[in-house]
């Protein structure tokens, strides 16, 4: 009887435990990381999100210094911006679905495709464009960090201060 409690207990603590990691801003932080690098966002935004992007790429807004809250932040990215260089990022866009800006009939002709997120990976994306890139116009080493697969030490992270 004791050791069926005393395994419950531990079991109980390993849960709690998984939760707690899961939970934790760094876990998350660095998932949001992989899904921008996968997603081709440095490629317009820079690869610290600060529109510093390869001058060979359109360049995006500095996202550091959006005034775009969750839900619009959300759209833009699953769903672009019709007649401009931002593409859609989610597969089912512009269906029942996904609807973008209230369109539900199909994508509109100037809307450009670029990655394949499903809703999981957005919202983690834009979790971590909201806790790790927007209002933090002031990039420090740990920031940079972030976008480095957690390294300090990479030579992207070397100009900016611990």
């Amino acid at each position: 009887m004791r050791s069926i409690a005393t395994g419950r207990l531990a079991l109980a603590a390993l849960v709690m435990g998984a939760t707690a990691v899961l939970a934790s801003p760094s876990f998350a932080q660095a998932t949001g990381a992989n899904i921008w690098a996968k997603g081709g966002c440095a490629d317009c935004h820079g690869n610290l999100a600060a529109g510093d992007g390869d001058p060979a790429y359109p360049q995006g807004p500095n996202l550091r210094r959006t005034a775009l809250q969750r839900a619009e932040l959300r759209e833009v990215i699953a769903c672009g911006r019709p007649g401009t260089d931002m593409p859609y990022h989610v597969v089912d866009a512009y269906t029942a679905g996904t609807p973008c800006f209230g369109i539900t009939a199909g994508v509109p002709p100037a809307t450009r495709k670029a990655g394949a997120l499903a809703a999981p990976d957005l919202d983690t994306l834009v979790d971590f464009l909201l806790t790790s890139v927007k209002g933090q116009t002031r990039i420090t080493r740990a920031n940079c960090a972030l976008f480095n697969g957690g390294d300090l030490d990479a030579p992207a992270c070397a100009e900016f201060p611990r």
